[in-house]
């Protein structure tokens, strides 16, 4: 079954950078991508037909099981060029299709798409670059997230061929940090200023998930501290197993009354009224 295209079509520069990870990605797992890079090709007719004189390929076959087998294979290179065609054309806007219609093989297409749109501009760097700068933790559901954000953004300048020092990624990415992360990013400050030529980005962030789920378990135990207090240690006698207001030697009219003397009465009562019917 074949995988579906997981992002938006291909508008133009503004997304093509996301468009292009997710279109070859989507295009290997189908099994279309050899036919759009080059690397399946079609049969060499030479190796099942005899050449002529001028060196030139006849179209005698030197058997009739390699002839039949030339025009198979012949098929069905020229069946999933076309379907890897169709996979291209699929993910990219009306637009774009009317605009490399004349683009007939799948190649020749993704070739076309890629010099057009590939190219490298200062409005595309600024537009990642921008979206690191302005990234936010408040602006998102966790750090997960907002880390996810400033790294992809990272690599697309990457791609485009303007790195961002590691240095300079982490420093961004506590910019936006809440004052609850100060701790750690004090730690870390001085732990990374150590060595900042090898800082690992990867584990920063893996620390500040850890340091997020920390906070969040200790938030929800003062949460139920302040709303289920301690309600089984007494003050007045410092015993457990009940509170002030009920100690039964602080109050002793709280002290419930003996089970056996009710059962007693209850028992010399039946019997009396059992005799009286008799």
């Amino acid at each position: 079954m074949a995988n579906t295209f997981k992002g938006d079509k291909l508008i133009g520069k503004t997304n093509y950078i996301e468009w292009a990870k997710n279109a070859s990605l989507y295009l290997e797992i189908n099994g279309y991508m050899p036919y759009i890079d080059g690397t399946e090709t079609p049969p060499n007719k030479a190796l099942y037909y005899k050449a002529n004189t001028d060196n030139t390929i006849s179209d005698i076959p030197y058997s009739p099981e390699l002839g039949i087998r030339y025009i198979e294979r012949e098929l069905e290179f020229k069946r999933n060029s076309k379907k890897a065609l169709g996979a291209i054309k699929s993910i990219i806007s009306t637009d774009n299709i009317d605009r490399f219609k004349d683009k007939t093989s799948a190649k020749a297409l993704w070739d076309t798409i890629i010099r057009t749109y590939g190219e490298s501009s200062l409005e595309l760097i600024s537009r990642y670059l921008n979206k690191i700068i302005d990234s936010n933790y408040s602006s998102f559901i966790s750090i997960d997230e907002y880390t996810s954000q400033i790294q992809s953004s990272a690599l697309y300048l990457k791609e485009l061929g303007h790195e961002l020092p590691k240095p300079i990624i982490a420093s961004l990415i506590f910019k936006g940090l809440p004052n609850s992360f100060d701790a750690i990013a004090s730690r870390k400050y001085e732990e990374l200023a150590k060595d900042i030529a090898n800082i690992d980005i990867s584990k920063l962030i893996s620390e500040l998930i850890s340091e997020e789920a920390r906070m969040s378990i200790s938030a929800n135990l003062e949460a139920n501290r302040a709303t289920k207090p301690n309600k089984s240690f007494c003050t007045h006698c410092n015993k457990k197993g009940h509170i002030e207001p009920k100690c039964w030697l602080k109050y002793p009219e709280l002290k419930p009354k003996k089970r056996s003397n009710n059962n007693n009465i209850e028992t010399e009562s039946t019997t009396a009224l059992y005799s009286a019917f008799i």
